[in-house]
């Protein structure tokens, strides 16, 4: 179901029906002519086919979605095949394949170039229909034609804006509801060690006092007035025992609940299928530490929908030797590369880590890309 969904959608069907359409006129009219041998007929044929199909691959969303070479040459494939079908047919109105290849090049190349550039390549259709054909009316055929071109392009590159916005706005508030969740639980996080310190600082300082004052009282006294003092004192260290331990339990789970945060940034990912594996009860203390580990997932996940062909990201953070290990992983294939260009992005990540004594490990492997971050427990 998945691969024919990347194929078959109301985009591509919107190409298949016109196609269709022209496909069937063109072999209709050359069959009740009577003019064009069987050996034509089956080139058109074939040229038809090698068109939609080509221009089906380089639609689609394929492992070779980021591959401009691939796609180049599927468009270069789809515009042979026009120019083909420009020799074998007289019929003009194949010329709405020029129309519907035309829609993708604003994907490719900028929107200014595909406008300056649409009368060279719209042009030789109508001179082979002119010269070779000796059509009258080609030239202005040709101008009209031209019109829907520019017409497509604009509404392509239009929808391609658009398309971009949304997903810049999705990414947006996924960034500020990640960062609200982090902020929201240093919030805590601070709340509880204010409320530890005020504990240890004013009633762990008063009941000092009165344990020592009870201490002196218990030596000044006797009878019976100094059993209840010593009793008073007793209890008076067995509460200042407990407010220790209550301000030092306080003190050990006012760490950050970073899962909520790292769901808020991964949910809805479009194109992505992430897998978030976060030990048990991994406990991060450090704010600092939190957001490094935030943004890194954040601009991994960034580079993997820019940069790469994958369908999967997987996530692993746990804690190992006085440490916190970040491991991101994702199978797009790449070509073999002897070296990784670091853009701002990973350059930004590392210099992130580095400042807070972590080290970073970025790698090509046979299955994909791969970063091994590793982050010291600030306390």
């Amino acid at each position: 179901m998945q691969n024919f969904k990347q194929f078959f959608n109301i985009e591509s069907l919107s190409a298949v029906f016109p196609w269709a359409v022209v496909s069937g006129i063109v072999m209709f009219l050359m069959l009740s002519s009577g003019n064009y041998s069987a050996q034509i007929m089956l080139v058109t044929g074939v040229a038809l086919i090698i068109y939609i199909v080509s221009f089906m691959v380089a639609i689609s969303d394929n492992k070779y979605r980021n591959d401009m070479a691939y796609r180049l040459i599927l468009i270069a494939v789809q515009y042979i095949a026009i120019v083909s079908l420009a020799f074998l047919t007289p019929f003009t109105f194949v010329a709405i394949l020029v129309t519907i290849w035309s829609a993708q090049l604003p994907y490719f190349m900028p929107f200014k170039q595909t406008l300056v550039t649409s009368p060279i390549w719209s042009a030789p259709f109508w001179l082979i229909m002119y010269f070779y054909w000796q059509v009258d009316s080609a030239m202005l055929s040709a101008l009209l034609f031209w019109t829907f071109n520019i017409f497509a392009l604009v509404m392509v590159n239009a929808n391609i804006k658009e398309k971009r916005a949304t997903e810049q706005a999705m990414e947006l508030n996924r960034e500020l509801m990640a960062t609200q969740r982090l902020l929201g639980e240093a919030s805590k996080q601070a709340e509880r060690v204010r409320i530890a310190r005020n504990i240890h600082d004013l009633l762990g300082h008063h009941l000092t006092a009165l344990t020592i004052n009870l201490q002196v009282a218990s030596r000044i006294s006797d009878g019976e007035a100094q059993v209840k003092i010593q009793q008073c004192h007793g209890l008076a260290k067995l509460l200042l025992s407990d407010v220790r331990e209550a301000v030092s339990e306080i003190r050990e789970k006012s760490h950050i609940e970073l899962s909520q945060a790292l769901h808020a940034l991964l949910d809805d990912v479009p194109n992505l299928r992430i897998t978030l594996d976060i030990e048990v009860n991994l406990n991060i203390s450090d704010v600092n530490v939190a957001e490094a580990i935030l943004r890194s997932v954040q601009e991994s996940v960034t580079n993997t929908l820019r940069h790469s062909n994958a369908k999967h990201f997987n996530i692993q953070l746990a804690h190992k030797n006085n440490t916190v290990q970040l491991t991101m992983y994702d199978d797009g294939r790449q070509k073999q590369q002897n070296k990784i260009q670091e853009g701002n992005g990973l350059i930004g990540m590392r210099e992130r880590i580095v400042n807070l004594g972590g080290t970073i490990d970025t790698a090509l492997t046979a299955t994909g890309f791969r970063t091994k971050i590793e982050l010291p427990e600030l306390t």
